[in-house]
């Protein structure tokens, strides 16, 4: 006689494959994303140091901390090296 509260491995084992490719899903997408938008950032931080604008005139147009803008432009200086 089988109990209707059989465990199920293989079907507990789908759902948790299936969770968790969802949650990967989501975290890769946000990932995505955020990548997204920071490459963007650089591209116009690039941009505007062509123009000769100052970090201040960069952060202030850009809407963004000095230190971030300083930061990316130091991180992209060591990318080129």
């Amino acid at each position: 006689q089988v109990s209707i509260y059989e465990y199920d491995e293989e079907k507990h084992m789908r759902q948790e494959r299936e969770a968790s490719w969802e949650e990967g899903r989501e975290e890769g997408i946000e990932e995505g994303i955020k990548k997204g938008k920071q490459e963007l950032l650089e591209r116009l931080i690039q941009k505007k140091l062509v123009k000769g604008k100052s970090i201040s005139e960069i952060a202030e147009e850009l809407e963004e901390e000095e230190e971030v803008i300083a930061e990316m432009i130091q991180k992209s200086v060591r990318a080129r090296k």
